[in-house]
């Protein structure tokens, strides 16, 4: 189990370190078609170039965005939401119980005194691990029923690493990571306006199939 921690911490290392290259690489293409367009625009402008020139470096640096658009697969910041609400890990469950209510969520992170990620909580944690064990809500804390193996996502894996983790543990969100910090969470409504419906579809049966 720990071996395959660190080796998929590696793999997770060198995606990042693969897609900062591939970044800075395009970056550099990107302010070469910019100066080339600003070098033409101003020969232009003082009679030494033509405007079907200046058109042909336009066109040039849209072929070029086009083409990195379709070339970048879609990573998990791409279709997390933002703003990912937080339960102090130091509040009561009974908090945090109403926190979901609010927001119309079934789980919440929860994050500490850092401003980490913890652990997540769900409804089913409350009602299984709390109410049904005969606990007070109100009594116990958020970190009481942080049990079990904690999940996410980074923030430049590939949908379809998010798809893969989600499935593999049955769940509806997941939170995004970058630089040790949450970012985002992806849920179910996410997922559906970014993959297709036959790969959403089979999302649902693998998630639903045991739940």
């Amino acid at each position: 189990m720990a071996f395959e921690k660190i080796k998929d911490s590696a793999k997770r290392g060198l995606a990042t370190s693969r897609a900062r290259v591939d970044e800075t690489r395009a970056q550099r293409q990107r302010d070469k078609l910019l100066h080339d367009l600003g070098r033409t625009s101003y020969a232009e402008h003082t009679g030494h170039a033509t405007q079907e020139a200046v058109a042909g470096k336009l066109r040039a640096l849209d072929e070029f965005e086009q083409t990195l658009r379709e070339k970048r697969e879609q990573q998990a910041r791409d279709i997390m939401h933002r703003g990912a609400e937080c339960v102090d890990e130091g509040e009561t469950v009974a908090t945090a119980a109403r926190k979901m209510r609010d927001l119309g969520v079934g789980s919440l992170p929860i994050c500490g005194a850092d401003d980490r990620l913890h652990g997540v909580i769900t409804d089913r944690d409350i009602v299984v691990n709390c109410i049904a064990e005969g606990q007070e809500p109100s009594q116990v804390k958020v970190r009481d029923l942080t049990r079990g193996e904690l999940v996410w996502v980074d923030a430049g894996d590939n949908v379809n690493e998010v798809l893969r983790r989600m499935e593999a543990h049955q769940i509806k969100r997941l939170p995004v990571i970058e630089n040790h910090r949450l970012v985002g969470m992806i849920s179910e409504s996410d997922l559906a306006r970014n993959i297709d419906e036959h790969r959403l579809s089979e999302f649902v049966e693998k998630v639903y199939a045991t739940s």
